[in-house]
C-alpha cells in the first residue's frame, strides 16, 4: 500500500480481488479509524494489471520460465540434445 497524507491506496491485480475488497472495505475502514484515532483517511483500490503473474502453460513457456531463472538450463538442454 502506499500512503500520501491520509489516503491509503493499494493496487490489485485483477477486478475480482478490487471486489472483494470493496465488499470489506466499510469493515476494514472502521476498524482502521478507530485503531488509527484518525477519522480522515480514506481507501482507495486499484487494479494493475501487471501486477498479475502470467502463469506457463505450454512446455515452450515452462521451459523460457525455467531458462529466466536460470539461464544454466540451455547450457543443460544443448549438452544432452534435449528438445523442448
Amino acid at each position: 500500500p502506499k500512503i500520501k497524507g491520509t489516503q491509503f491506496t493499494i493496487k490489485l491485480p485483477n477486478e475480482t480481488m478490487k471486489d472483494n475488497v470493496e465488499k470489506e472495505k466499510s469493515a476494514l475502514m472502521t476498524f482502521l479509524k478507530k485503531e488509527l484515532q484518525n477519522t480522515d483517511i480514506s481507501l482507495i483500490v486499484k487494479v494493475d494489471a501487471h501486477l498479475a503473474k502470467r502463469k506457463a502453460y505450454t512446455p515452450l513457456e515452462k521451459y523460457q520460465k525455467l531458462k529466466e531463472k536460470n539461464p544454466l538450463i540451455e547450457k543443460l538442454k544443448d549438452s544432452f540434445g534435449l528438445d523442448v
